[in-house]
């Protein structure tokens, strides 16, 4: 009878010992199955979110942009605020010439904000398109940006654009002492340069130390040249050792002259307008007739 006491009591104690072993593992699956029932539940509510809108900021944007960005990004995504690929609406902007920088990112209250920064236009490049101060060439959301009267022409291959821009903001800086500003630029394929200024002066240079030769001219412009340059035309820098310079005709000189006298005059009080009229009449006179 002892025996088989000690025996039973021996064998009711191992179930404890069993128990306890297995209790954390059955914990543990108890945790990940309801784990896996939370994200069920989420994965599916997350699936009934609404499609995210689509918020444009406006600010630094004209009309034509905000049409433009309206058009090619919609009203709304085509999935929720979650799901959304933030990096497929850059993509889109990138693809647009005149959008400078881009910001994409997600606001629970807006959806998917959206921050175009557009280039800033320096000059104009053909007929069509514009450039910044970067050298980069872009077609404007609004084609009257093309109108702009005070951004400067430039015509060349846009692969050179971004030297041409280098080249053009050292040359304003040269000539800035003047009080002269560049008007158009001319590149050939061949590298060959134009410079137009405001106030008539055209300078031809090529491809070999171009930069030394327009700095030279700057100098001798704001030094010796300084007496002639009213009078200067054209200078040609494609020699080696000097330069060619043409002066403006006569007639043109004497024009130039009648412009400036004829505005000194219309500021005189209005007692001196007769005599006005004839200094303006007497240069005129001057001008057809050079040789006397």
């Amino acid at each position: 009878m002892a025996n088989s006491f000690v025996a039973t009591a021996s064998l009711d104690t191992t179930l404890p010992n069993r128990f306890h072993q297995l209790l954390p593992k059955l914990l543990m699956l108890g945790v990940v199955l309801l784990l896996l029932i939370l994200a069920a539940l989420a994965i599916n509510v997350f699936n009934k979110l609404p499609n995210a809108a689509i918020s444009l900021q406006h600010k630094g944007l004209n009309t034509q942009q905000t049409l433009q960005l309206q058009q090619l990004l919609g009203e709304k995504a085509d999935t929720n605020l979650l799901k959304a690929d933030l990096q497929s609406y850059v993509a889109k902007l990138e693809t647009v010439d005149w959008v400078g920088q881009a910001d994409v990112r997600r606001d629970w209250q807006q959806g998917i904000v959206v921050n175009v920064v557009p280039r800033q236009a320096v000059a104009k490049f053909g007929s069509e398109r514009l450039v910044d101060a970067n050298g980069m060439v872009f077609k404007p959301a609004d084609s009257n940006d093309l109108n702009n009267t005070s951004l400067m022409q430039l015509q060349g291959d846009s692969q050179n654009a971004i030297v041409m821009m280098q080249q053009i903001k050292q040359v304003s800086d040269w000539f800035m002492p003047l009080g002269i500003k560049i008007e158009e630029v001319i590149v050939t394929p061949r590298m060959a340069w134009l410079f137009r200024f405001d106030n008539g002066l055209r300078v031809l240079v090529d491809n070999d130390n171009t930069s030394e030769k327009l700095y030279r001219l700057s100098i001798m412009l704001q030094n010796q040249l300084k007496p002639q340059l009213k009078t200067l035309q054209t200078v040609d820098l494609r020699y080696k050792n000097g330069m060619a310079i043409t002066k403006r005709p006569l007639i043109q000189q004497a024009s130039d002259t009648t412009a400036v006298n004829a505005k000194s005059a219309d500021t005189k009080p209005v007692t001196d307008a007769n005599s006005a009229t004839d200094s303006k009449t007497n240069a005129l006179k001057t001008t057809a007739n050079p040789s006397h």
